[in-house]
């Protein structure tokens, strides 16, 4: 074999493998990371008490959790992305200062909107957590007066932690 025929033969293994590494490198990841929100944002891992969290995963509808549940994964619509979040209360002040930094609100009424348009009304669960499918763009979480935006990808989950008041006890 000449000189020219190894070196065109090196060349293209050399092509494939980069196409094959490049490929698997951006395959969907199937594995579950988890969320929590620690009263000022959400946390990579469990919460340190038995607490609910978020399980989120590439191209899945995201799953609020408790130690005790396991996970089931349904896949997004094609095309969109998952806006998932909390709607808490702020604990701060006097006798509350040890205590908890914040208290979930549940059953909250949300109405997420794009420019002026209202997307979606949904409302919080029993946990103050809420999850919704949406195509791409950027959106307005709101709650009365309290609001949030966030940004969605296709195929990824945007977190959202929408603060909507604050209680102050001496």
């Amino acid at each position: 074999m000449s000189i020219g025929s190894t070196i065109l033969l090196a060349t293209l293994a050399v092509g494939i493998i980069c196409v094959a590494v490049s490929a698997a490198s951006k395959r969907p990841g199937t594995t579950w990371s988890y969320y929590h929100f620690d009263g000022s944002g959400f946390v990579a891992g469990q919460p340190p008490d038995n607490g609910p969290f978020l399980a989120v995963q590439d191209r899945a509808v995201p799953v609020r959790l408790t130690r005790a549940d396991t996970v089931v994964t349904v896949a997004l619509p094609s095309g969109t992305g998952a806006l998932a979040g909390i709607c808490y209360i702020r604990n701060a002040g006097g006798r509350l200062a040890g205590g908890s930094r914040y208290t979930p609100c549940p059953g909250i009424p949300l109405t997420i909107t794009s420019g002026k348009s209202v997307v979606v009304r949904t409302q919080t669960d029993e946990s103050g957590f809420f999850v919704v499918g949406l195509p791409a763009g950027v959106y307005r979480v709101s709650s009365g007066a309290f609001s949030a935006e966030a940004r969605v990808d296709v195929g990824t989950t945007t977190l959202s932690a929408l603060q909507v008041g604050k209680r102050m006890v001496d």
